[in-house]
């Protein structure tokens, strides 16, 4: 007797489990619907019920992408502190559209809950992060409260520091605030690199006294004194580029400040940088040398008679962003240099200085002894695009046949060349040339061009008449 009671009840109870299981289960599936529905005052009441389980966001992923984009109407029309959680998380969908979607309903009611927004500043989920740091950065400084806030916790920092930078000066004032006030070397330090980033002058007097921790924490104080480039600090930029005991980013990151300011000392101590035996610093200083303009004219001239190598190289890298008639003179003379890798690297500075003179110095090249320089003459050439195209087509003429087929090579690849190359194959002086330049195109325009050719008498002109026709039949 005693053992059929119990058996009654075990299966009573197995039966109450599985009843309500199947209950969860139906009610589960009723709200979901009401949630992915079209029913407005059914829908916000039942994303609120969804708000308040952890698994909301498996739940609407198990319906297709329709009814997830409902979710955002509804989102919207609740309106809450809850809907922000909602579409923060909905960030993470895997359809770009539905992301897309509920990145417009942040934007619509974000600025109604601010501090349920920056929650998703400390998402681990990169999209739902991103999406935050978007949202705030248009709905402007009502959300630099909350930016700042969001700020002082480690675990949403970098993302609000993002939003910060983005706020510009305005956010000056408050990290100055939270500069001044903390104890946590961790906050300061990281208020101290986006002040560098923002690079208000205003944040120089709170950032020195920093100077004085140690070299693997004074690299970030370097590097937003350095970015912020402000000429009270050359002292300090001009110290940390010449000390090798710095860190070599910091070092580098004072060589961009110091060719921001490019005063004469400034422009003396990237001079001396470019032969610094460590490479990350050397490089850094072409980069503070292009920032400081034609400023920079007269020590890259010193540096290109260094007798390193590697010193006159970075000095005509430096001179290759300067539109300047006297760097492209400089760079000329440096296609002589004695030293092959300079002599090559300034035929393709010559390209990227957007300097007319650079056009007669490059065509002059492609007749270099040096294979190298001419092949990368032929490619400045190109990079200059349309305004060497009449040069060029000289050159298709030229007694040098190597020189007549770089410059026929370097047509070929200049969209807006195939005009004067159909008009030079009319012409016996530039023919051959011109119709070789015309197969590198793969020109159907230049057929009937190629099917005289390959009547020609000069078996060559015929081997490129038939390659190219050929070319053109496949």
């Amino acid at each position: 007797m005693k053992v059929w009671l119990f058996r009654l009840l075990f299966g009573a109870a197995v039966l109450g489990v599985i009843g309500s299981a199947v209950w969860n289960n139906i009610a589960t599936n009723r709200l979901i619907e009401q949630a992915t529905g079209t029913d407005p005052a059914a829908q916000v009441q039942a994303l609120q019920q969804m708000a308040q389980r952890d698994d909301f966001f498996d739940l609407i992923q198990s319906r297709r992408t329709p009814a997830r984009l409902r979710v955002a109407e509804g989102v919207e029309r609740l309106n809450s502190p809850d809907a922000v959680k909602i579409a923060l998380a909905m960030l993470r969908d895997p359809e770009p559209k539905v992301r897309d979607r509920f990145l417009d309903a942040l934007r619509k009611i974000g600025g109604n809950h601010l501090e349920a927004l920056a929650e998703g500043l400390k998402n681990g989920d990169s999209k739902v992060k991103n999406g935050t740091i978007q949202v705030m950065s248009e709905l402007g400084l009502k959300c630099l409260p909350v930016a700042l806030k969001a700020f002082e916790d480690s675990g949403a920092r970098d993302a609000a520091g993002e939003v910060l930078t983005r706020f510009g000066s305005a956010s000056v004032p408050g990290l100055l605030k939270l500069l001044r006030n903390t104890q946590d070397e961790g906050l300061q330090l990281s208020a101290i690199s986006v002040l560098g980033r923002i690079g208000d002058r205003r944040a120089v007097d709170a950032i020195l006294p920093f100077l004085k921790l140690p070299p693997e924490k004074r690299r970030v104080v370097l590097t937003a004194l350095a970015s912020i480039a402000d000429p009270r600090t050359e002292s300090v930029l001009i110290k940390a580029i010449r000390s090798p005991d710095e860190d070599p980013d910091a070092r580098a990151q004072a060589a961009l400040g110091l060719g921001q300011m490019a005063t004469p000392s400034a422009l003396r101590a990237l001079r001396a940088g470019l032969e610094d035996p460590n490479l990350i610093v050397a490089d850094a200083c072409v980069s503070g040398f292009q920032r400081a303009g034609t400023k920079a004219l007269g020590m890259l001239q010193d540096a290109l008679q260094s007798q390193n190598a590697a010193t006159r190289r970075r000095a005509v890298l430096a001179l290759g962003v300067l539109n300047d008639a006297q760097a492209v003179a400089m760079l000329t003379r440096a296609l002589n240099d004695p030293d092959a890798t300079v002599r090559r690297t300034a035929a393709d500075a010559l390209g990227t200085t957007g300097h007319p003179n650079a056009i007669p110095a490059l065509i002059a090249a492609l007749a270099h002894p040096d294979g190298g320089v001419a092949r990368n003459a032929t490619r400045s050439l190109v990079k200059i695009g349309a305004p060497a195209i009449p040069a060029l087509i000289i050159q298709l003429r030229s007694p040098n046949p190597t020189v007549a087929y770089f410059a026929a090579h370097a047509l070929s690849q200049i969209p807006e060349a195939e005009p004067a190359l159909l008009k030079a194959a009319e012409n016996p002086a530039t023919q051959r040339y011109a119709l070789v330049a015309l197969k590198e195109r793969a020109s159907y325009a230049a057929k009937p061009l190629f099917e005289r050719a390959a009547r020609s008498e000069d078996p060559v002109m015929r081997q490129i008449a038939e390659s190219a026709l050929q070319q053109l039949s496949q």
